[in-house]
């Protein structure tokens, strides 16, 4: 029985210690002198740092809040718990959550690529179509340049700049008249320059030899480059259709 009896008393006792204890820190913490949480963005975590320990608190960065932010340098305060002017007792932590800066894109390779496919790939990155300039030189067709390097970023909207070349102009010349002249050697001729020949219609002319020349495509003194084909309607064999 007196057992029983003293393990009441120890419990009694133990209770009212706990008690006061719990009463005595709340009382410290009621009583204690309270500070506002200054405003922490804008700076390095060990600005802020110091900062909150000039108001006799903790400052702590939370890697797991990291996050893009298009105002806030990155590797600067973003934002941070409690808010600024939050009013706190001494020794409170200061969760503080670090700026990854604006979110960035990576510049494609566009190399040799034509105008249409370039735009295409910079927009299915997110990116607006690009500023063409253009220029004319030797060698391949397409993007030669661009204003940001493959694998540099870019700022969400930000447009790239490309340089595409559009390779040297064609050559021309003035296409001569071949009005009755004989079809396969003006064709032998054209072909071994280079020139390509189209279409060759025969229509029945009398007094013409077969194979004569009766019109022109191009006509005489107009351009004529290797690109364009050349087509002719020469009179029929014999003058016949």
């Amino acid at each position: 029985m007196g057992g029983v009896f003293a393990r009441v008393i120890y419990a009694l006792l133990l209770g009212g210690v706990l008690a006061a204890a719990t009463w005595i820190s709340f009382s410290r913490f009621v009583a204690g002198k309270s500070t506002r949480v200054p405003d922490l963005t804008n700076l390095s975590a060990e600005e802020a740092t110091a900062r909150a320990a000039e108001m006799g608190l903790v400052a702590v960065v939370d890697p797991g809040k990291d996050d893009f932010d298009e105002r806030i340098p990155a590797r600067k305060i973003r934002a941070h718990v409690p808010a600024a002017q939050t009013a706190v007792k001494a020794g409170q932590t200061i969760r503080l959550f670090l700026s990854l800066g604006p979110k960035t894109l990576r510049m494609p390779d566009l190399t040799g690529q034509s105008p249409r496919a370039a735009a295409a790939a910079l927009v299915r990155q997110g990116l607006p179509e690009p500023v063409l300039a253009t220029v004319r030189l030797p060698g391949g067709v397409g993007v030669v340049a661009q204003s940001v390097s493959p694998g540099g970023l870019l700022a969400p909207g930000a447009a790239a700049g490309l340089l595409v070349n559009r390779g040297l102009p064609d050559a021309t010349w003035i296409m001569p008249d071949l009005i009755g002249r004989d079809v396969e050697k003006v064709r032998a001729a054209f072909e071994s320059r280079g020139f390509r020949v189209g279409s060759v219609k025969s229509q029945a002319y009398e007094g013409a030899a077969g194979g004569t020349i009766l019109r022109q495509f191009p006509l005489a003194g107009y351009p004529v480059s290797r690109r364009d084909a050349l087509s002719f309607v020469v009179a029929s064999a014999e003058g016949l259709p």
